[in-house]
């Protein structure tokens, strides 16, 4: 009896061991779905883009600009009203320091936004006006707002305080041209954090108009 026991006891080591050592070599396939999108630096090439007969340009920092019109009296490159073909979830991705999981463009057609995700939840809005920002301000004291322009975002802006929390930024183009940058809600992100990621983003279009 102690023999057939002994014997049934190494049949049954021997049939864990193996599970355990096939288990350790066995490949975890993980849906490609799930990883966070990449960021870092593009390769700078012609894109193409639908509805213009004339390719894009990608640039290293993963902005896109599109083709010029023959009509600018100068060289500076004009921001147009596809938020999300310009700025790309990569170019935002690199300026926030985090990868972007997806964006989200206007549901209307007359309007010139983009939404950004960080996570399913928390999302970062831009928004391009031509409005006088001259108003903006004006508008938002109105409302009991504080505003200040920051040094530390190296190119004309407004900053739009409620109480002690950040609304809004402008980075102003023109005196009638701008694009509005919403924090996401929560503790997504601090005050300095937002502001230091709006000035990632004007380090790099600081030249356009």
């Amino acid at each position: 009896m102690l023999p057939y026991l002994m014997k049934q006891l190494s049949l049954v080591l021997t049939i864990v061991i193996s599970s355990v050592i096939l288990s350790g070599c066995t490949k975890k396939d993980i849906p490609v779905t799930q990883l966070p999108p990449a960021t870092g630096k593009c390769k700078t090439e012609e894109v193409a883009i639908e509805g213009y007969g004339d390719k894009g340009k990608r640039l290293a920092n993963c902005f896109v600009e599109y083709p010029g019109e023959p009509s600018r009296q100068d060289k500076s490159y004009y921001i147009l009203e596809d938020l999300c073909g310009q700025f790309t979830k990569e170019f935002i991705g690199n300026a926030l320091g985090k990868p972007i999981v997806k964006t989200q463009g206007p549901q209307a057609a007359s309007l010139f936004n983009c939404t950004y995700y960080i996570n399913e939840t928390e999302k970062i809005f831009m928004n391009l006006e031509y409005l006088t920002i001259a108003n903006q301000k004006k508008g938002y004291t109105e409302m009991g707002r504080t505003t200040a322009e920051d040094p530390k975002i190296p190119m004309r802006n407004l900053i739009v305080y409620k109480e002690n929390n950040i609304e809004l930024i402008f980075l102003v183009l023109a005196d009638d041209k701008f694009i509005s940058i919403r924090p996401p809600s929560g503790d997504a992100m601090s005050k300095d954090e937002f502001i230091s990621f709006v000035a990632a983003i004007a380090t790099e279009i600081k030249s356009y108009k």
